[in-house]
């Protein structure tokens, strides 16, 4: 017993010794461990002070490149803006006359007539002239110009246009539909209201021939960067008219005109040497045209004539004509630019209902008879196609209702109004 406690005695005190070995190993791991943390904290506070700078000026050379890339955009964007404008600039034809000359120099005779209308009894009034109207078979100017010759019984032809190909029309500067030919005179009339005009306005001066007549009606031909050329006619809504006695006695109207002419240049010459200024009826008040015709519906009511008392300014003998002349004339402009525009969409209001249209359009043309099977094939389907497409735009232009049946019926509803119980406007 007493050999075993010194052992006893001497393990514990090497246990105890290991002990706080372990303990001061294991506190100076733990405080090693701080210390590396709190250094790798401080190391990377240190870089992000020294990286920040960096970063600062990267972030601004940024922006200072983004400012400078869209300035520079900007500017190429708004120069060849400007450019593209300048290029769309509108460029006139100033000389309209040799280009429908040229154009009928090109056109082929005989034309491809598709069909002769003639009527049983004579035209309402003398019309000596031979017509052909080149022609959509549904084109509701078209038909407008058809339902006019058809109620005046004036005989003429038809040509009627491949609506996809136009190859009908290719001679033409202008490509629209309808365009009448004046045989006789190798004349080209362009836009249904011009047409109906020019017609009218040789009913009422058939002293005329239909080239003086068209002198009226200048057109304005705007040329585009592409090369296509827009038809614009001021005046087509206008007619002429001359006085009750040269109604009366056109050979001595056709006689006081060639005076006329003959005075009136040497007035000019005089004038022109002796006074710079204009009387009233060089003015706006009296529209003379080269060839002795004014131009009705000027707006000056009632009537005034010239010195050589040849022709009147006038809609109609009284103020009352003169009335009915402008409710005509707004009428017109309706039919064009308010109610013909409710038809399209109306018409190809689906994709079935185009094509259903289209199906009838060859039906109601004889397209079996005037087309091949795969133009025939080609109009009805790309056409209808292109027609829904049309009639969505055009529902949109024209800020259409909804439901376009209701644009419809009310411009019906309008016209019914104007018309009332009279049979004609």
């Amino acid at each position: 017993m007493p050999s075993l406690a010194p052992f006893l005695l001497s393990s514990c005190r090497l246990f105890s010794l290991k002990q706080s070995i372990y303990r001061s190993l294991l506190l100076n791991h733990k405080s090693l461990l701080r210390t590396t943390t709190v250094v790798y904290q401080q190391q990377s506070s240190q870089q992000n002070e020294q990286s920040n700078p960096i970063k600062s000026k990267r972030r601004s050379h940024y922006y200072i490149f983004s400012i400078a890339a869209g300035a520079l955009i900007g500017t190429i964007y708004a120069l060849r803006k400007v450019h593209n404008h300048e290029g769309a600039l509108p460029e006139y034809v100033a000389n309209s006359e040799l280009l429908e000359r040229h154009a009928m120099e090109k056109r082929p005779v005989p034309p491809p007539i598709t069909k002769h209308v003639t009527f049983d009894r004579p035209p309402l009034k003398e019309f000596p002239y031979k017509l052909t109207l080149y022609q959509y078979i549904t084109c509701p100017f078209s038909c407008k110009v058809r339902a006019y010759l058809n109620y005046n019984r004036i005989p003429y032809d038809i040509v009627e246009v491949n609506s996809i190909l136009r190859r009908e029309v290719k001679w033409s500067s202008y490509k629209k539909v309808p365009v009448v030919v004046v045989e006789d005179e190798k004349l080209q009339l362009n836009d249904s209201s011009l047409i109906l005009s020019a017609i009218e306005s040789y009913f009422r001066i058939p002293t005329k021939t239909f080239k003086d007549i068209s002198c009226l009606y200048p057109p304005v031909i705007e040329k585009e960067k592409n090369g296509k050329l827009l038809f614009n006619y001021p005046n087509k809504y206008f007619l002429t008219e001359p006085i009750d006695n040269a109604r009366r006695d056109p050979i001595k109207y056709v006689q006081r005109e060639k005076s006329r002419q003959e005075v009136s240049g040497i007035r000019k010459f005089l004038g022109g040497l002796f006074s710079s200024n204009k009387t009233a009826t060089d003015t706006s008040t009296i529209a003379r045209s080269e060839h002795g015709l004014i131009n009705v519906g000027s707006g000056v009511v009632g009537g005034v004539k010239d010195d050589s008392n040849d022709l009147i300014l006038q809609n109609r003998d009284d103020q009352n004509s003169n009335d009915q002349f402008k409710l005509e004339r707004k009428w017109r402009e309706w039919i064009d630019n308010t109610f013909v525009h409710t038809l399209s969409p109306n018409i190809y209001h689906t994709i079935n209902e185009a094509i259903n249209s289209f199906r009838w359009f060859s039906q109601a043309g004889e397209w079996e008879q005037i087309f091949p099977w795969y133009e025939r094939f080609f109009i009805t389907y790309i056409g209808a196609v292109v027609m829904y497409g049309v009639s969505g735009k055009l529902k949109r232009k024209h800020n259409l209702k909804p439901n376009v049946r209701e644009s419809l019926y009310d411009c019906a509803n309008e016209w019914i109004e104007a018309v009332g119980n009279k049979k004609f406007l």
